[in-house]
């Protein structure tokens, strides 16, 4: 049985750092983005289970990635 995945996003390193450290210890798969770009291709290409994800980000902020995750029919759920 595969893990889940988990994207982890947030521009501060220390941060991701820190959340991918405690997930992967409770036996998560992690991807992470420094942005909202990336975590959109990250996201899309990946299907994670669970997104944390920052709001104050840098080129698309989380809520954009949010709502832009949420109309894509592949994203949605």
């Amino acid at each position: 049985m595969t893990k889940p995945t988990i994207l982890v996003v947030d521009d501060e390193p220390e941060a991701v750092e820190l959340v991918e450290f405690n997930l992967k210890q409770a036996g998560f798969d992690v991807i992470t983005a420094a942005d909202g770009e990336v975590a959109l291709k990250k996201a899309k290409t990946t299907l994670p289970a669970l997104i944390v994800l920052d709001l104050m980000l840098p080129a698309i902020d989380g809520l954009e990635v949010c709502k832009l995750l949420r109309r894509d029919p592949a994203t949605a759920g």
